[in-house]
């Protein structure tokens, strides 16, 4: 049988072969991972759609594969198999696939006009015209002063940067920042055997959200409507080795602190291995991003569109502080709130603020 790469996620059209897991002549069980592909969102492991041998592999580690693009042909146990004789499924002659390569161009992207539809010079330009010599000066680099390598921008990371190069100039950002009062938590936390801060800042959100809606929305684009949500679908922002990536706490409003805890970790460890799921990384209403843990006091983190806002948690310091007339130590942190314009104006940002560091001021209501 041959096997396509399948839809892996809801605008994803293509991926980049990471690694083969296998190799031809294997023998491979029913769901065994096949090969490492990095999308748009994430990198996940393939599995086998059936129990047989691998007799052909058709796309190297490196290279970029559409959707529905066969990728590896599977001998299946008690099926006959008949062997015509396959290249890569495009007809095309020795030189046109050189020079395709030589321009990086998948052939199985494009349609040929020759006999037979045989892929000729014209249709390679046709269908990926050369940019511009004057649409960008990096046509022209300027002469190196030393040393360099270039990085080619793909994968999760080329998709963070039209992500949020999008959402700077989809959405007017504003960022409202306080700060909260940590010391309680701080020893609550302690109690409960050091649970992930963002754990109960997930919880925390949740009355403060239902209270103020208009930051658990997004805004349809085509209809210009305000969508408010009616369901409460945690995003925490995870650093990976390829980027910054999104899983999602589903129903957190419905799950302990414990729970929203142990799907945190389960969660960032499975994105961190590769192994998240690509309906565990959309469907999101409100995300968090923390480099507490790292450092910075202060931040202004973008939008994670079409959500509407974002919540920035900062690190936590020991500082003096008045209260009631005496100078006391406490645990204070910075929040930065970013949020919409559109949708949220700043009297708004201002009481959902006052009503979260009211409930992390008071952990012990945290539910």
């Amino acid at each position: 049988m041959d096997f396509k790469l399948p839809d892996i996620g809801e605008g994803i059209h293509e991926g980049e072969i990471v690694k083969w897991l296998v190799k031809e002549g294997d023998i491979v069980k029913e769901d065994q991972p096949l090969v490492e592909v990095m999308t748009d969102k994430a990198t996940v492991e393939i599995p086998s759609p059936a129990k047989g041998k691998i007799q052909k592999i058709y796309c190297k580690e490196g290279q970029i594969v559409k959707v529905e693009s066969v990728i590896v042909t599977i001998a299946e146990e008690g099926v006959a198999q008949s062997h015509p004789e396959r290249s890569s499924g495009s007809l095309a002659t020795p030189a046109i696939r050189k020079l395709a390569k030589d321009l990086g161009i998948d052939l199985s992207t494009v349609k040929g006009t020759g006999p037979g539809g045989r892929i000729i010079e014209q249709d390679l330009k046709t269908s990926h015209p050369a940019p511009s010599s004057h649409t960008s000066s990096s046509s022209h680099p300027e002469r190196s002063e030393g040393s360099q390598e270039r990085i080619p921008l793909r994968g999760i990371r080329k998709t963070i940067a039209q992500h949020l190069q999008k959402a700077k100039q989809l959405a007017p950002h504003y960022t409202y920042v306080d700060e909260v009062d940590m010391t309680d938590l701080v020893k609550l936390r302690d109690e409960k055997d050091k649970i992930s801060y963002i754990a109960f800042i997930a919880k925390a959100l949740i009355p403060a959200l239902k209270e103020f809606p208009y930051l658990n929305a997004s805004l349809d684009e085509v209809t210009q409507e305000i969508i408010l949500k009616k369901y409460y679908h945690v995003g925490v922002a995870v650093a990976t080795e390829d980027g910054l990536v999104v899983p999602v706490v589903k129903d957190t409003d419905k799950k302990t602190i414990d729970d929203v805890a142990k799907e945190i970790v389960r969660l960032s460890e499975d994105v961190r291995q590769h192994k998240a799921k690509p309906e565990e990384l959309k469907g999101g209403t409100f995300t968090i991003t923390s480099i507490g843990s790292i450092g910075g006091v202060f931040s202004t983190p973008i939008i994670n569109t079409p959500e509407v806002a974002i919540l920035g948690v900062n690190k936590i310091v020991e500082r003096p502080v008045i209260r009631e007339g005496k100078v006391v130590p406490r645990h204070m942190m910075y929040l930065s709130l970013t949020l919409d314009h559109r949708v949220v104006d700043g009297a708004i940002a201002a009481h959902f603020m006052n009503k979260l560091i009211s409930i992390l001021q008071n952990p012990r209501t945290i539910s």
